[in-house]
């Protein structure tokens, strides 16, 4: 009967990867279209497409059950399209060179 809990909890632990791979993969496409929509792909070129990479990184250990992997992946895409973002509104606050 003591060897219940156990087996209850280990498996409760076992169950976490997914999730946590899941949630960081949600966050970093939500971080991701936040960029692309403010013009990250022209004004902040290469934390774009880094994130895009890693993205794309992300899902793939996804798809292989490599959740921990997964999960640092999504995270560095994260990170890379909260920083093409930030670029892309701080170059679309400078005013334009006159001609």
């Amino acid at each position: 009967m003591r060897l219940l809990p156990a087996v209850l909890a280990f498996a409760g632990l076992c169950a976490c990867g997914p999730v946590q791979s899941t949630a960081s993969l949600i966050d970093a496409d939500v971080a991701f279209e936040a960029a692309r929509a403010a013009g990250a792909a022209k004004t902040a070129t290469y934390e774009y497409s880094g994130a895009e990479a890693y993205l794309h990184k992300a899902r793939e250990a996804a798809g292989r059950a490599e959740y921990e992997a997964s999960a640092n992946y999504a995270e560095r895409a994260r990170d890379l399209a909260r920083e093409a973002r930030a670029k892309a509104a701080s170059a679309t606050d400078k005013p334009e060179a006159s001609l």
